[in-house]
């Protein structure tokens, strides 16, 4: 008398031959301990034993998207290269360098600049001082 209700749920029993009982780490059903196998995974280049012992229906190939993709080496440079004389010579359209740079560095190919000023910044002076708008907080 067996099935997966019976205490020895899907194990073979025999009294002639017997053999160990093993709980699956997954299911939780009872099997032949030669039919449980153990769970591997992928950790890097070499495969990893999770230390799970699983009977046949629970037990998932290791994926391979787990594993370390190995790129070939890169090729090796020619020998005495031979590289096209470009005979124009593009220009940057967009800045131009100088010593000093200032907003009308930045022009487009038609010669308008880029950035504009809005207004100077005005710094306090003695006779002008900043004034800060009173903001509630904690201390007022």
């Amino acid at each position: 008398m067996s099935g997966p209700w019976h205490p020895t749920g899907r194990a073979r029993v025999s009294a002639r031959r017997p053999s160990a009982l093993g709980i699956c780490d997954r299911c939780q059903g009872t099997y032949n301990l030669i039919d449980l196998r153990w769970q591997w995974f992928w950790a890097g280049m070499k495969l990893q034993n999770s230390q799970l012992l699983v009977c046949n229906g629970c037990y998932d190939e290791p994926n391979q998207q787990l594993r370390t993709i190995i790129i070939p080496p890169d090729p090796l440079p020619v020998f005495n290269p031979r590289p096209e004389r470009y005979t124009i010579i593009v220009p940057s359209f967009i800045a131009t360098e100088s010593s000093i740079f200032a907003g009308d560095d930045i022009t487009t190919e038609s010669g308008q600049t880029l950035i504009h000023e809005i207004q100077d910044t005005p710094t306090p002076t003695p006779q002008l001082p900043v004034i800060y708008p009173l903001v509630p907080g904690p201390y007022s």
